[in-house]
């Protein structure tokens, strides 16, 4: 059987929908606007968590119009991307624009000269990396200057 429809197997397993809020609160609470790094770290080991949950997912039903099968299968991507923003939290050490951090509450030059990137190693784990921007066409420069 598929991991896909492996769900339905489960019936009265984990309930998405419950993953889900678990998710929702975690990310609000300790990824929200204002970060620090013990409260990624403990939104990871709540992640890892869930992930664990997900394997016990169940749905009752067919597959025909089920939002909660289709919730459980939405739930691995949606796990995945909280790891992915909550590392690249951890990894971008100032606070600029929309990413605030209360322990590192300053901007670092260093980062604005960097992309914080994610990707997945040969071995599937998840990788961070800061990859160096391009540098800005002058045009551009003097708009963003405010000397155009």
């Amino acid at each position: 059987m598929s991991d896909v429809v492996a769900v339905f197997a489960r019936n009265g397993g984990e309930n998405p929908y419950a993953i889900h809020a678990d998710l929702e609160d975690s990310m609000h609470n300790l990824v929200g606007i204002i970060q620090t790094e013990p409260e990624l770290l403990q939104a990871l080991d709540q992640i890892a968590g869930f992930k664990t949950r997900l394997k016990e997912v169940g749905v009752a039903g067919n597959r025909l119009h089920n939002p909660a099968w289709h919730l459980a299968l939405d739930l691995h991507n949606m796990l995945d991307i909280a790891e992915v923003v909550t590392r690249s939290a951890i990894e971008r050490k100032e606070s600029r624009g929309g990413h605030a951090r209360e322990d590192y509450p300053n901007t670092d030059s260093h980062f604005a000269q960097v992309n914080v990137v994610t990707g997945r190693g040969s071995d599937g784990e998840l990788q961070i990396a800061q990859e160096p921007l391009l540098e800005m066409p002058e045009e551009l420069k003097g708009i963003v200057e405010g000397k155009a």
